[in-house]
């Protein structure tokens, strides 16, 4: 049954639509307007070779009547495989009207799609057989990955198509209004420097033990405490870790209190974490705690909560390189895997509206340098993580490798790239018993 929806096609649409454009005049042009409906695939075979053929000079401002698209397809080699010179005849036969060429076009392209879904089914129901129980998740995943692709359609190209000058009235207008951060890590001076709007990739990236949990975390709980929808993926540390950092880093409890448990936390830690717990519990922060973290999740994940809470959320992942991709592909390079998570990431953050904060971890070239201070270049795995994202951020604590520095208690904040703004270092306090960051400057409540 399947096999018969897949030959799904209307192939007297094609030929009416190939057939205008092999009747072109310089009065009447169709094949920019069946251009704005077929994509590539869309036709069968041979009619792709006439499509492609008929485009290729039309690019190159050559007429695309049938005796110029046959001596194209004949100096491409490709005349018999189109069906020769009396088949061209014959589409030019059966050409619709000039008014007629965004209709037929526009059923092509839905007889295309049609037929995408149903092969989109099939490979579905072929993988569920396939499919262990324990990766049934994974499966639909994928899955819904690919009906996301198929779903966006071109439609959200065209969206982003236009002139310039088209634009630009409204653009001045906008302008008028300060624009907001979609945004905010809750550290002052930070804020200052980098602007988070909506569509952008934050790199925070560190050597371990460089306070990026901390960073992020609090970045999480200063965005959600001002009313913004928050979403924190955290494949590095369970259910448990988290909450005990959350609580020592809003009630001033000793984290190391909480990892002990019973009688290590004293009758003054119980007070402050009770008196806490109304504000966590009414925060609009959510949390993911699976180990297996894909960007269809991702996606998934932000689109739930924006339908919620009425905007798209700020979104933390710790970290990047923990990531998995769509593709079960078991070949794929560590250097593939982050550079194809990276593109889905940014696409996502487009997509959505959403700003996604991305841990990630950098190589040993910095302790081998002078002075131990992170690069940008140091980032592993994938040079794609540096041009995908708008901002990244390196941390840098003096202190992990001289305990009795003049600088203990602080951590740089690099600034390393800043798409929208510029680059330099912001130094604030590191309070890891806490495991908390704060602004130098503030005062503790």
């Amino acid at each position: 049954m399947i096999d018969e929806q897949l030959a799904v096609s209307s192939p007297e649409a094609e030929s009416r639509v190939l057939g205008a454009c092999l009747m072109a005049t310089p009065a009447h042009d169709p094949v920019a307007e069946a251009a704005r409906f077929l994509e590539d695939g869309d036709l069968e075979p041979a009619n792709e070779l006439v499509w492609a053929a008929i485009q290729r000079l039309h690019g190159a401002s050559k007429p695309t009547g049938l005796p110029m698209v046959e001596a194209e397809l004949r100096r491409a080699g490709e005349l018999e495989r189109a069906g020769g010179a009396v088949r061209l005849s014959q589409l030019a036969m059966e050409a619709c009207g000039p008014g007629e060429v965004g209709y037929y076009a526009d059923l092509v392209h839905g007889y295309a799609a049609l037929r995408r879904y149903q092969a989109a089914l099939a490979r579905a129901v072929q993988a569920s057989r396939l499919t262990a129980p324990t990766d049934v998740p994974e499966a639909i995943r994928a899955h819904q990955a690919e009906l996301d692709v198929l779903a966006l359609g071109d439609g959200e190209a065209d969206a982003h198509f236009g002139r310039l000058g088209d634009d630009l009235d409204e653009h001045l207008r906008m302008l008028e209004t300060p624009i907001e951060a979609a945004a905010v890590t809750g550290l002052v001076d930070l804020d200052h420097v980098v602007k988070l709007r909506s569509g952008n990739i934050v790199v925070v990236a560190g050597r371990p033990g460089m306070g990026k949990s901390a960073l992020t975390l609090g970045i999480a709980l200063a965005n959600a405490a001002s009313g913004r929808p928050t979403l924190v993926h955290s494949m590095e540390m369970g259910k448990p870790e988290v909450l005990n950092r959350v609580l020592a880093a809003r009630a001033r409890v000793g984290l190391h209190h909480l990892m002990d448990g019973g009688p290590a936390i004293e009758d003054g830690d119980w007070t402050r974490m009770v008196r806490v717990l109304p504000e966590l519990s009414a925060l609009p922060l959510w949390m993911d705690y699976a180990a297996r973290l894909t960007p269809s999740r991702v996606r998934h994940r932000i689109k739930a909560l924006t339908r919620e809470a009425g905007r798209s959320p700020l979104v933390i992942i710790d970290y990047l390189q923990l990531m998995y991709t769509d593709q079960r592909n078991s070949r794929q390079s560590p250097y593939e895997r982050v550079s194809e998570i990276s593109r889905e990431l940014k696409v996502i953050a487009e997509e959505t509206g959403a700003v996604i904060i991305c841990c990630a971890q950098l190589n040993r070239g910095s302790e081998h340098r002078e002075g131990k201070r992170p690069a940008v270049s140091d980032l592993r795995d994938s040079g794609q993580i540096e041009q995908d994202a708008s901002v990244i951020i390196l941390l840098h604590r003096e202190d992990y490798y001289e305990p009795t520095s003049e600088h203990a208690g602080e951590v740089d904040l690099i600034v390393g790239k800043n798409r929208n703004g510029v680059t330099t270092t912001v130094t604030v306090a590191h309070q890891l018993h806490f495991a908390r960051i704060r602004d130098m400057a503030r005062e503790d409540g």
